[in-house]
Parts: C-alpha cells; structure tokens; sequence
C-alpha cells in the first residue's frame, strides 16, 4: 500500500510568470519527513482524488519541509490550476512519501540540461554535485527570462549554470554540450518533449545511435514514440509469481499489473504507462520485451528486471519475484 500523509502548507512564492513554489510542513510533529535524494518526487492528490507528480527541490538534508514547484498549465487536467487558485497558506495536501524514478548515477562529469519547469529536479541535481565538490555543468533554457523560476537561488552556482532564455539568447547548443562529455560522462535531462527527443539526437549526432548516456525524466507520455512490440512465440505463455504461489496461463497482450492486482497482491503502482518506475518487478527468470521510459538500455539489457504496467515477456515462461 503506498504509505501516505497530510502536510500543512506553509508558504508559497511565486518563482517566475506561471510557476508557483509550495512548502510543506508536518501538521502536529517535530518528526523528520521520509528522506529523499535529488531525483525524487511526489505524488500530490488533488480534490477529484487523482494523483500529480512534482519533483522535490527543495534541500535533501532539511527534513523539517518538502518543496515542490508547479507550472501553471491552462491545458492540463486542472491540478495547477486548483494548485495555482484554490491552495492557500494553511491548507493541507494528501502527499505520498518521495519516490525515486530519477536517480543522479555516479559519473566523472554531469551535464544538465533543463527546459522550463523542468529545473525542478536539475536545479536538485546540481546543489548536490555542487555540494560534493563534483564536475558538472547546467544549462537552463525558457521561453522568456520571466518564465524561468529559480534564477536567483541558482545565480550561487557561478559560472556553472548558463540561462538561456529563447527570445533573447537563442536555443542551447546541444551538440556543443555532447562534445564536451568525457568519457563516462552523463547527460540528464528534464522538460519537454522536444527538449529530450533534441538531446537525444545531438547524441546520436555525435556519438552514434547505441550510446546509452542520456537519463531523463517525463511526467506524461503524450507524443512518445515507444519501440515496436516484440512478438511472443506462442499464442500464450506462463507467469509464474514466485512469492505468491500463483501460476498463470496468459494472453500475450493481457496487461501483467491488473492481472496482479486483481489477485489481491499489493504492487506499487501511479501512471499505468511506464514513466514512473512505481511497478518496478524483480525477473527471477525469462526475457522481456520493454516498453517503459525509466529503465536504461543496459538496464533493460539485463533482464532482471521489468515494469509490469507496460512491458510483456518474449518467452514461454516469465518468473516474477512477487
């Protein structure tokens, strides 16, 4: 079950045109919230009872508050907009603990590269690396100057993070960036659509299609193009959930969460569609056809494990650690 809590709302500031900061508090408690590392978000539930993730940004080491940052979007399924014109100083949220899809893995060097709202998790990134005394640089883009939140508290890292505000300073150069990563060197990456697929393409670019250095986080599939499905040998295959006892004869195409679910085992699980990491499945044995946004190619190379929302084996028989 996911482990939930209410949190007070102590303060909000508006950060740039259009971008709202929340401070969070515990209601009757000195207590430390859960800890999280930069990466981390939230899932927030709002007045119709779903859910929306916002990166944490606020300082890992503060345990006294959580900070998250939320983008007005008039064309999102209304979140924002209760966030942005019905949340007041005093109110209380229904919040999960941090969860981790976004990892900061060890490498020589990090190159960050942000795109509107998307500084929540880099800026995240970058206090740490800054923090730890470890080689990075950031490159944060807007549409205007007044669209990009956090400039001042980011103006601290020096001459590390380059603004770049498109009606005045044009787009980043991105093949510039790629060429500049040592090896072992990572990029990251967190904004639009556009922004990603544009990375993802100075590094093909630059350094051919199989190079497997660009981490990313999207908080909706919308216009992803995901890899076509592999075929299943058979017209039906075995699921076996090891932990659980139960052995299943299935449908290639019948989805592996809801199966699970509907057998009463408790999975953690938020999107359904394979961008969140929340159903991350141990795979004792078989192989996978993967169709999540999360996992890294050699992640997903190594067939240990799998997103059960999404993904579906390419073998007769698939052993799962639930």
């Amino acid at each position: 079950m996911v482990e939930q809590r209410e949190l007070r709302v102590t303060q909000m500031t508006l950060e740039a045109e259009g971008v709202l900061s929340v401070r969070l508090t515990r209601i009757e408690s000195d207590k430390p919230l859960p800890a999280w590392e930069p990466g981390a978000h939230i899932d927030v539930y709002v007045p119709d009872g779903s859910t929306r993730q916002y990166s944490l940004c606020g300082d890992p080491q503060d345990l006294s508050a959580y900070q998250i940052a939320v983008l007005r979007e008039p064309e999102g399924r209304g979140g924002s907009a209760f966030i942005h014109d019905e949340l007041r100083v005093g109110d209380r949220l229904l919040v999960t603990r941090p969860k981790q899809g976004f990892a900061l893995e060890d490498a020589p060097y990090h190159a960050l590269v942000a795109g509107g709202v998307g500084i929540t998790p880099i800026m995240a990134f970058a206090e740490h690396l800054d923090r730890q005394g470890r080689p990075f640089r950031l490159t944060y883009g807007g549409r205007t100057a007044s669209t990009m939140a956090f400039r001042s508290r980011l103006a601290a890292l020096g001459d590390r993070v380059t603004f770049l505000a498109e009606d005045s300073d044009g787009r980043p150069d991105l093949e510039a960036i790629v060429k500049e990563l040592p090896e072992d060197g990572l990029v990251y990456v967190c904004g639009p659509l556009a922004l990603l697929r544009a990375v993802q393409a100075a590094v093909e670019a630059v350094h051919g299609p199989d190079q497997d250095v660009v981490r990313f986080e999207l908080f909706s599939s919308v216009g992803v193009e995901r890899p076509e499905s592999a075929p299943l040998d058979g017209d039906s295959y075995e699921l076996v959930l090891a932990k659980s006892g139960h052995t299943l004869r299935m449908k290639p195409d019948a989805n592996i969460l809801e199966t699970v679910l509907a057998l009463g085992i408790e999975v953690e699980n938020d999107c359904r569609d394979g961008i969140c990491g929340s159903c991350v499945t141990p795979v004792l044995s078989g192989t996978v056809d993967h169709q999540d946004l999360v996992l890294t190619k050699k992640e997903q190379a190594a067939m240990d494990k799998m997103m059960i929302c999404c993904s579906r084996p390419t073998c007769d028989r698939l052993e799962l650690d639930l």
